[in-house]
């Protein structure tokens, strides 16, 4: 009778005698079509809406100088950026409160935060083989430098090689203020036997990702991983070469054998049968070129002094380290970069070539800097503005 009623029921709706099959098919169909009306209405798929945005300069990113509005040549060795009205307009639109960023498919690739995008989507994906082999190797070999560190760092394979093969591996990180104010490039272990320097670099960069910086920095800790990573570790690199007396200066084939001969043909300080010859000075090279440091710092040990070469007033102290000028040598980088293209060259030499400075040491090393790179680029600023007068140094 159940049955029989259930039939009659339905011929009398004048519809389909409806069955458990299709019933579930339809509950199924209802469930995916609001599954679908919620996506669209939680995704944005405007292509032209979004593309201003994806294009726009991430924060603190510059332009090459070459292409720089507002440059100012205060000598023929060094160039200034100047302020311009976009300056005021970058100011006038990081005062309005920001709309939340869109979630999006891939958010490593596409939603910037105040650390920028490079830093955004190294940090959602995890290192690539070289550089997380090339980050235990060096957790084993240089105390204050940890593999989880080293492999949450966001660092990248640069895809060059030193004599030996291994990698050169490098760093980009992102001003979290906007607009960044200027560009500084820090390089570690450009003598193998070197190794506090690589560790005190370490954490400077962790205090940076604690917090923040008003600058775009490019970093490379290891610039000879070959003679880091040879055993016991060299100054040299593998072909011999002291690669802070290779790069091209200069009068640097002339210069350059006198300079070996009153050292006494040490074959520490060997600089090489040409000028940037080796690939690792070739890379150095390519970055300075790439990336338009306004500002290089070099780590050394250990002589335990601060060195300097530039037209700006130069530090005098950073931590438990005075000033005392070296002078520049043929091959070296602050010739290179300061006497040959205008960069201002801080060379610390830590005190001990092993160990690194203590942690309040480094901290306040690196509180030194900042404060005079906060002079540096506020000169910068006053001297395009037409104030020409520099802070003291």
């Amino acid at each position: 009778m159940a049955n029989g009623s259930f039939k009659k029921q339905g011929s009398a709706q004048g519809g389909l005698n409806p069955s458990a099959r299709l019933l579930v098919a339809g509950w199924i169909g209802s469930m995916v079509l609001v599954a679908l009306l919620t996506v669209m209405l939680t995704y944005d798929f405007s292509d032209d809406e979004s593309a201003p945005e994806r294009n726009a300069p991430a924060a603190g990113q510059m332009a090459d100088s070459g292409q720089d509005q507002g440059v100012v040549e205060s000598s023929p060795d060094t160039q200034i950026e100047g302020s311009d009205s976009s300056d005021q307009t970058a100011a006038n639109e990081s005062a309005e409160p920001e709309e939340p960023a869109e979630p999006q498919f891939m958010p490593g690739l596409e939603l910037a935060g105040r650390t920028g995008i490079v830093q955004l989507a190294a940090s959602s994906l995890p290192p690539s083989d070289v550089v997380a082999e090339w980050c235990r190797g060096l957790a084993e070999r240089v105390n204050g430098v940890a593999s989880s560190d080293c492999m949450s760092g966001a660092f990248a394979d640069s895809g060059h090689k030193s004599v030996n093969g291994r990698p050169l591996i490098v760093r980009q990180i992102d001003a979290t203020s906007r607009p960044g104010s200027g560009r500084v490039m820090l390089i570690a272990a450009t003598h193998g036997d070197e190794l506090s320097s690589v560790g005190t670099v370490f954490s400077w960069m962790n205090m940076i990702a604690e917090e923040g910086t008003g600058y775009e920095w490019r970093v490379a800790p290891v610039m000879n991983p070959d003679g880091l990573f040879h055993e016991p570790p060299t100054r040299v690199n593998a072909n011999g070469v002291d690669l802070n007396r290779n790069l091209p200066t200069a009068g640097w084939a002339k210069e350059s054998r006198d300079y070996w001969r009153r050292v006494g043909f040490e074959k520490r300080r060997f600089p090489g049968e040409s000028a940037g010859s080796e690939p690792e000075n070739r890379w150095l090279s390519e970055q300075i070129e790439e990336f338009q440091p306004n500002v290089i710092i070099s780590m050394h040990a250990p002589y335990g002094v601060l060195d300097y070469d530039g037209d700006f007033p130069a530090p005098q102290k950073m931590g438990s380290l005075n000033l005392h000028r070296l002078g520049v040598y043929p091959g070296s980088l602050g010739n290179f970069a300061s006497r040959m293209k205008g960069i201002p060259v801080i060379t610390v030499e830590l005190d001990d070539a092993d160990e690194p400075p203590s942690d309040d040491e480094i901290k306040q090393m690196f509180t030194d800097l900042n404060g005079w790179l906060d002079r540096y680029f506020r000169s910068v600023r006053q001297a395009s503005a037409g104030n020409t007068s520099a802070d003291a140094g």
